[in-house]
C-alpha cells in the first residue's frame, strides 16, 4: 500500500508540474500577444484575482521590490493597461486599477480554456470538487510565502547566500 500511495503522489506532482508548465507557457504567449513581458502580465493577473491594490500590496504578492514594482506599474500605465488613482485611505499612496476594457479583452483570451476546464470539472461530483478545491486552497496557503522564500534562496552561480 505505501508504494501505491507514493506512486500516486509522484503521479500527482508530475501532473501538477505539467499543468503549471502549460499555464506558464500559455501566459508567456499571451504576454507576447499583448506586447508586455511575463512579469507585467502576472501583475495584471494579480489585479484580476484580487482587484484594485496599492503598489505595496502588489509588491508583497509578487515578491518584487518596491522599486521594481514602480517600474512595472509605469510600463503598464504607459501601455494603458492600468490606471493609478489616489488612495482614499492614505493620501501618500495610490491604488492601481486594471483598465476595464483591457481586462475584458484579457478575459476573452481565457474563454476557450475555461470552456475546456468546465467540461473536465463537469465529470466530478460535488464531493470530488470540494476535495479538489480544498487541495488547491491548502497548496496556495502552504506556498503563500514561496516567492519571498525562493528569492532569498536563489543566488547567481558563484554567489554565496
Amino acid at each position: 500500500m505505501p508504494n501505491c500511495r507514493r506512486a500516486l503522489r509522484e503521479s500527482l506532482i508530475r501532473e501538477m508540474r505539467r499543468f503549471l508548465a502549460d499555464g506558464i507557457l500559455f501566459n508567456q504567449q499571451l504576454a507576447d500577444r499583448l506586447g508586455i513581458n511575463a512579469t507585467d502580465y502576472q501583475i495584471l493577473n494579480l489585479l484580476g484575482l484580487y482587484g484594485p491594490a496599492t503598489p505595496s500590496d502588489l509588491a508583497r504578492l509578487s515578491g518584487l521590490s518596491s522599486g521594481g514594482m514602480t517600474v512595472v506599474i509605469d510600463r503598464l500605465e504607459k501601455a494603458h493597461y492600468i490606471e493609478r488613482e489616489r488612495n482614499p485611505r492614505d493620501r501618500r499612496s495610490v491604488i492601481v486599477r486594471f483598465v476595464a476594457a483591457k481586462e475584458k479583452r484579457l478575459v476573452g483570451y481565457y474563454k476557450p480554456i475555461l470552456a475546456r476546464m468546465n467540461k473536465v470539472l463537469a465529470s466530478y461530483n460535488e464531493k470530488d470538487l470540494s476535495l479538489i478545491v480544498d487541495f488547491f486552497a491548502r497548496s496556495n496557503r502552504a506556498g503563500a510565502d514561496r516567492v519571498l522564500t525562493t528569492q532569498r534562496r536563489i543566488t547567481a552561480p558563484g554567489q554565496r547566500h
